[in-house]
């Protein structure tokens, strides 16, 4: 392949890495949004949070069928293997080949790209644990609302007898 054809999909490796950073970003901003919600107990707030962080989580995969493309060409010109030791090649192999400008603004992308990663990663964390918090309190809130270890209801039989099985909220906790 011409150095030029290389060139181009390196670019378009840099542009993806941007595209993925402010992907990145627009899902902290979101996680943050659902997280404010959830301190202020705006069950509807966190509804539409939850589906703009899921309109997000969907980019995503645009963009990794994207990098796959991407990354299998950089391969095919630089005659790398696109899978070493069973594992996708790693930006830091094909790195090595680009110059050195190139290689460095990659590097710098990538390097960002994680940043931003493992803040999601901490927003999301923190959504799971107060999701937890409130499970435990919409356990307690329901059981104390149907008292279904007092009151006996009719079983499928006809007979009154006490609920048996699981409870919705055990199910999910």
């Amino acid at each position: 392949m011409t150095p030029a054809r290389t060139n181009t999909a390196a670019l378009e490796l840099v542009e993806l890495l941007k595209s993925l950073i402010s992907l990145q970003e627009s899902l902290h901003a979101v996680i943050e949004v659902k997280l404010q919600a959830m301190r202020r107990a705006d069950v509807e707030g966190m509804i539409a949070a939850t589906r703009s962080e899921s309109e997000l989580t969907a980019k995503f995969s645009d963009l990794d069928a994207t990098r796959r493309s991407v990354v299998d060409r950089l391969c095919s010109q630089y005659g790398t293997p696109a899978i070493e030791d069973g594992r996708p090649v790693r930006l830091s192999t094909l790195r090595k080949r680009f110059d050195a400008p190139l290689a460095g603004r990659i590097a710098k992308l990538a390097e960002t790209l994680k940043e931003r990663m493992l803040k999601v990663a901490e927003s999301n964390r923190v959504v799971e644990l107060a999701s937890r918090e409130l499970l435990v309190h919409f356990k307690t809130l329901f059981e104390a609302m149907v008292q279904d270890e007092s009151q006996p209801t009719y079983s499928a039989g006809g007979g009154v007898s006490r609920a048996k099985g699981p409870r919705v909220l055990d199910a999910v906790g």
